[in-house]
Formats: structure tokens, sequence, C-alpha cells
């Protein structure tokens, strides 16, 4: 009757895991997207200010639907100000300002290459703030995953790797990953019982808040940017996909899986350019995009699949101490 009664727990917990691991996906998708688009706009919209209105816009967007969340949470909300602040200054401000700047100094293809590193540092991050440590099972997947992201990034040709040149727009891609794998870190001590769009409600005015600063510099010497016609469906796009949508999965999936799984996840962003290239852009699909799916999935698998029973079943006590 007990092995029953734990066979049907632990069924029960994982359901939440799998659904994790489905939406885990989703945010490298609309992000790819995000970089295709922001690279073919770029001539349009300076970079600040188009991560400002990208935020502004998903502001008024989420208006309607987080003030009663915000009215409820709002004890919770204020005595975590400082942390809720911090959030928004590096998940939403540096984050998005430093890789819009950098798509104006480099491809979308270097931007994907220096971003398949987010596993590797939000480990590494992981491993100094939260203790966890990196088992051999752990480090060959994300070998793995790594190495399938290198090979749509080089076409199929390794050797096109040591091609690659490393300039200023690699350096603020880099400084922006590194930003977004300390959010994804943080983001594990969220305040408890703060319901997901308190969060990302909280975050995102922050995040709009302290936009202001570098946009306002950024008028000074550009010019002021003014939403059109022709560049509103891309502002649309960004608010909802990659802001919206993106943060809320991301953030639940780190609460399920942990920031160091969750991260694994960005290995599949330079395969879903490739993907998006070629339906939006008719670029064509190539024999390395079928093996670097299976490589990536594979390097994945062993990430997310390592935990023993006994491991599992602490995790699962973690997560429900948090949620």
């Amino acid at each position: 009757m007990a092995e029953t009664v734990r066979a049907e727990r632990t069924r029960q917990a994982s359901v939440p895991a799998l659904a994790a691991y489905l939406v885990a996906v989703l945010p490298p998708l609309f992000w790819s997207g995000n970089f295709l688009v922001a690279r073919l706009m770029r001539g349009e919209i300076p970079p600040i200010q188009m991560s400002f209105w990208r935020w502004l816009l998903a502001l008024a967007i989420l208006l309607p639907f987080i003030v009663a969340p915000v009215r409820r949470d709002w004890s919770r909300i204020r005595s975590q100000l400082a942390f809720l602040a911090l959030l928004g200054a590096i998940g939403v401000t540096a984050f998005n300002c430093f890789v819009y700047v950098a798509l104006h100094y480099t491809t979308v293809v270097n931007a994907a290459l220096v971003n398949s590193l987010l596993p590797v540092v939000t480990i590494a991050i992981a491993r100094v703030l939260l203790g966890q440590l990196v088992t051999s099972r752990r480090a060959l997947g994300i070998l793995m995953s790594l190495a399938g992201a290198a090979l749509v990034i080089a076409r199929g040709d390794p050797s096109a790797l040591a091609r690659l040149t490393i300039g200023r727009g690699e350096v603020l891609v880099f400084a922006g990953m590194s930003f977004w794998a300390l959010y994804t870190v943080l983001i594990r001590w969220r305040p408890p019982g703060l319901k997901p769009l308190s969060l990302l409600g909280s975050t995102t005015a922050f995040g709009v808040l302290f936009h202001l600063p570098f946009m306002l510099f950024e008028v000074n010497t550009v010019g002021a940017f003014v939403p059109t016609s022709s560049t509103l469906p891309a502002l649309i796009y960004f608010a909802i996909f990659p802001s919206i949508l993106a943060y809320i999965f991301w953030n639940r999936s780190v609460a399920v899986l942990g920031p160091a799984t969750t991260g694994m996840f960005m290995h599949f962003l330079p395969l879903f350019s490739a993907g998006l290239a070629s339906v939006f852009l008719g670029e064509t699909l190539a024999w390395y995009h079928p093996l670097a799916f299976v490589v990536i999935v594979a390097g994945v698998t062993l990430v997310t699949t390592q935990a023993s029973p006994r491991s599992g079943e602490r995790q699962r006590a973690e997560i429900g101490s948090r949620s």
C-alpha cells in the first residue's frame, strides 16, 4: 500500500516537471524570433529605444491582468522591493539593452553562438550561489548540446568556428547573456507565494523605469524614435512573445526544474533561428540541422534525467517549499 501511494505521488509530481520541460522549449523559440526581428529592424529603431518601447508596450498589455494580483500580493512585493528591482534591472533592462546594442555590431549567428554559452555560465553562477554540483553526466550533456548548437552555427563545418572573430558585438552579447544567467539563478529566491503575474508585473515595471536614463541619453545622441505603422508589428511581437510569454514560461521552468537545467534549453536557440530563417527568409535547411537536433536533445536528456530517486525526492520537496 505504501509503495502504491509513493508511486502515485511520484507520478503526480512528474506531471508538472514534464510540463516544465515542454514549456522551457518555448522561450528559446520566441527569443530566436526576437534576434531575427531585432537584426532586421536595427536600421529603423535605435537599440535602447527598441528595448524601452518593447517593455513599455508589454507593461501596457499586462496592466489589466496584473492589477488584481499585485494588489493581493502587495505586502510581499513591498517587503521585497529591492530584490524585485534587482531582477528588473538585470533581467529586463541590462540583458535586453546589451543584446539589442550588440545586434548593431554582430550577426545573429555570432549572437546565437555566444548565447550558447548561457548554460555554462548559469551552472557556474548556480555553483557559487546555490552550491549546485556539476556531475560528470551533466557535464557530458552540456558538452553534447553545446556541440549541437555549434554545428548549426558553423553550418556543418567545424573549422568555420575558428574563423569567427570576437569584437564589440560579441562582448556585448556575452555581457547581456551573463546578466540573464544571473537573473535565472536569482529567481529561485523569488518571494514565497508571489503569483507569476505579480512577479512579472513588478519586474517589468522596474525594468521600464531603469530604461529611462539610458533611453534619454540615446534620444539626445541619435534622436527620438516614434512608432509607425511599419515598426508597430515588430514592437507588438517583441512585447508579447519574447517578453510576456517567454518570461512567464522561463520563470515557471526555473521554479520547477532549477536554473541549471532550464538554462540547457538555450541550446535550441540557434536551431530555432535556422528554422525561422528557413520559413521567413527562404533559407534552406541542410543535412546538419536534423543531426544537431538529435545531438542537442540527447545532451538535454542527459542533464534532465540525471537525478536519482532520492535526489528527485529532495528536489520535489524543495520545489514544494518554494511554491
